[in-house]
C-alpha cells in the first residue's frame, strides 16, 4: 500500500469518522482475490447456519464499513439520549388524548398499543436505522421496534470478519477490530435475560413467536438456538397455539415467562382484526395473559407499534412533543433526527415547499417495511412527485404518510466482479439498541438508494476500529 493510500484511509476516519472500503477509492488496499476468497467463506458459512434469503445465501461483501471507535462512540450516546425520548412519547399516547388525535392509528393498533406494559423499558429491543452526513453525524431516518432480530446475525459475521484474510490484512495497518457487545456469542439473549431479571421475572421458558397466516423462520430459529445456548428452554410456535391457564401461559407443557414478538404486521384492505392475527378471538389467550402481566414480552405492544411508525419522528418534531422536552432534548432531536412531517397534517404553505423542494424530501408510509411505498423527490419527475404527494394527502386517516427531510444514505462507487465499469452503491446503517443500551452496528448496501437486501442488496461487515 502506497504512502497516499494510507493517508487517504487516515484522513477519512479522522475527519468524517468512517470509511466504506468497498469505493474504488481504497481498491489499492486490499487484495482482490483475498477478497473474493472471503466472500466464498461467507456464503458457505451462511448457509451451513441456515442464514438465508429466499432460501438463497444472503449476499455479502468482506470489505468493511470501517467506523472510529470515536465516532461509533458518539453515534452510540447520541442514540442512548434519545431512547427515554421514545419511552416518554409512549407515555404521552397512553395518557393523552390529543396525542392519540395526533397519531390517528388504526383501530387494531390503537387497541393493542392502550394495553399499556407492566415493565421498564416497554422498548426491550430497537434498532434505529440511519446514514452518515459528510462529517461522521448519524441521521436516523426510521425506527424499527417491530423487526426480526437480525441483531443474531451480527454474532456469526463477527466470526467470519474477524477469521477473514480480509481482516488480516487490515490487522497488518494497524486496524484490528474493537468488540462491541452485539457481536459477542448469545448477545440477544443474554440480554433479554439481563432485562428479564431487572424486571423480577424469573424465565422458564422462552416463546419466539410466529403467526400462522404470517409466518417466517430464520431469524426465529437463530433467537432460539440462542436462548437454548444458555441453558433455557425455547420454542418456535404460533401464537394462536398458547393458552392461558391458572395464571401461567404456556405452550404445550411448557411454561412461558418471556416471548419474543415477530408479527409481520397485515396491511392494506385485507389488513387482520388484531394486526398479527387474523382475529382477536383467535389470540384472546396470549392477550389474556399480557393484560394479567404474565409475560414480559419483547417487545411491549406500545414499543411494536408506535415508535414503529414513522409518524413518531414527526412526533418529536411537533409542538405537542417540544412543550414535553428540554431546550437540550429538542437540540439532540434538530440534530439527529431529519424534519419529519404528517402529510394529513401539513398545511398549504408546507406541502407547498415539499412539493417545490422535491429534491429535499422523501414520501414513506407511516407502517410499511421494504421501502415498498417510498418515494425519493430527487429519483422522479416532478409530475410524479406532485402526483405521489396528491395520493399521500388523500389517504385515510390511520393508514398516514410522512415527508421527510432527505437523510441520503452513503455513496460509494464499487468495482464490479465483471469488470465493466464501477456502479454507484448506497450503504446504510442500523444501531441496535437492547434495554435501551447501544450494542453495535450492520450494514446494508444496495445499487438502489432504498437499501433492503431482497431488492439489489446485500449486507457488509462494519466494523469499530481504533485508527
Amino acid at each position: 500500500m502506497t504512502t497516499s493510500y494510507r493517508s487517504h484511509l487516515t484522513s477519512a476516519l479522522q475527519l468524517s469518522g468512517y470509511a466504506n472500503l468497498l469505493d474504488v477509492s481504497y481498491a489499492d488496499l486490499l487484495d482482490s482475490e483475498q477478497v473474493a476468497a472471503d466472500r466464498e467463506d461467507f456464503g458457505r458459512a451462511l448457509l451451513a447456519h441456515g442464514i438465508r434469503h429466499e432460501q438463497k445465501a444472503v449476499p455479502s461483501d468482506p470489505r468493511p464499513l470501517l467506523i472510529a471507535r470515536r465516532a461509533y462512540e458518539r453515534i452510540a450516546e447520541s442514540f442512548q439520549r434519545l431512547f427515554p425520548l421514545l419511552e416518554r412519547a409512549i407515555e404521552l399516547y397512553l395518557s393523552d388524548e390529543a396525542v392519540r388525535r395526533f397519531f390517528n392509528l388504526a383501530p387494531r393498533h390503537d387497541s393493542l398499543i392502550r394495553l399499556g406494559g407492566d415493565y421498564s423499558p416497554r422498548i426491550q429491543v430497537c434498532r434505529y436505522d440511519f446514514t452518515l452526513d459528510g462529517a461522521g453525524r448519524p441521521l436516523i431516518y426510521e425506527l424499527n421496534t417491530h423487526c426480526p432480530a437480525a441483531a443474531t446475525y451480527a454474532v456469526l459475521y463477527a466470526e467470519l470478519a474477524g477469521r477473514s484474510r480480509t481482516q488480516a490484512m487490515l490487522d497488518q495497518l494497524g486496524l484490528a477490530r474493537r468488540p462491541v457487545p452485539l457481536e459477542q456469542p448469545n448477545s440477544f439473549a443474554v440480554a433479554m435475560l439481563a432485562s428479564a431479571a431487572r424486571n423480577g421475572r424469573a424465565v422458564r421458558g422462552v416463546g419466539v413467536l410466529n403467526s400462522r397466516y404470517l409466518t417466517m423462520k430464520t431469524e426465529l430459529d437463530h433467537i432460539v438456538g440462542q436462548f437454548r445456548a444458555l441453558g433455557v428452554p425455547a420454542v418456535r410456535c404460533f401464537v394462536e397455539d398458547l393458552r392461558f391457564v391458572d395464571g401461567e401461559l404456556r405452550y404445550q407443557d411448557l411454561p412461558i415467562d418471556l416471548t419474543y414478538n415477530k408479527f409481520d404486521d397485515s396491511w392494506g384492505p385485507d389488513a387482520y382484526e388484531c394486526a398479527f392475527s387474523r382475529t382477536t378471538a383467535e389470540v384472546a389467550q396470549y392477550l389474556a395473559a399480557y393484560r394479567a402481566g404474565a409475560v414480559l414480552a419483547v417487545n411491549s405492544f406500545p414499543s411494536m407499534y408506535l415508535p414503529e411508525q414513522k409518524s413518531m419522528l414527526a412526533f418529536l418534531h411537533s409542538e405537542q412533543f417540544a412543550g414535553c422536552c428540554t431546550e437540550a432534548e429538542r437540540a439532540l432531536i434538530s440534530e439527529v433526527v431529519p424534519q419529519t412531517e404528517i402529510v394529513r397534517l401539513a398545511g398549504s404553505v408546507t406541502l407547498d415547499r415539499i412539493a417545490e423542494r422535491r429534491a429535499d424530501y422523501v414520501l414513506k408510509k407511516s407502517l410499511d417495511t421494504r421501502g415498498r411505498n417510498t418515494v425519493m423527490g430527487r429519483s422522479v419527475s416532478a409530475a410524479r412527485w406532485r402526483r405521489a404527494l396528491a395520493e399521500a394527502l388523500a389517504t385515510e386517516p390511520g393508514d398516514d404518510w410522512v415527508a421527510q427531510r432527505l437523510a441520503a444514505p452513503i455513496e460509494s462507487r464499487m468495482d464490479r466482479l465483471d469488470a465493466s465499469e464501477p456502479v454507484t452503491v448506497f450503504s446504510t446503517l442500523a444501531c441496535f439498541l437492547f434495554a435501551g443500551s447501544p450494542t453495535g452496528l450492520i450494514v446494508r448496501s444496495s445499487a438502489e438508494e432504498t437499501t433492503n437486501v431482497g431488492r439489489s442488496g446485500f449486507m457488509q461487515v462494519p466494523a469499530v476500529v481504533q485508527p
